[in-house]
């Protein structure tokens, strides 16, 4: 049996970052989240990307310790991953970067009504996080 979708909150959207802007480290606590480049790290910012922590371990928000990984992919691919995988919006430095965002997972007659729905709680964002479109 197909169980409904079930988003995070605001999602799915289009994160807008301009020079400065970061979204803080996080899980998700969905399924899946999947992130779609809309603007090219060569062409139209500097900085930025997603940052990922080894192991999925907790961090806070502005984590001391830079991530193990940041994957900066070209504009139209995507990025998939677990939502329980610790991840952030790096600072983009200077310019534009805007990605198409999703976290979602199915319920089904069998998910508990009481099932964490969406992030715990909301990250940390800079000013320069425009928010979602």
């Amino acid at each position: 049996m197909m169980g409904e979708l079930e988003w995070s909150e605001g999602e799915p959207a289009i994160n807008v970052y301009e020079g400065g802007g970061y979204f803080g480290a996080h899980k998700d606590h969905l399924a899946l989240t999947v992130l779609i480049p809309l603007t090219s790290p060569d062409q139209n910012f500097e900085g930025g990307g997603t940052g990922f922590w080894a192991g999925n371990r907790d961090t806070s928000e502005n984590p001391e310790e830079p991530p193990d990984k940041i994957l900066k992919p070209a504009a139209g691919s995507a990025l998939v991953f677990g939502g329980d995988v610790t991840h952030a919006g790096m600072p983009v430095k200077s310019g534009l970067r805007s990605v198409f965002v999703c976290s979602f997972s199915t319920r089904t007659p069998a998910s508990s009504p009481d099932r964490l729905h969406g992030m715990k709680a909301p990250p940390v964002t800079s000013a320069n996080f425009k928010g979602t479109l």
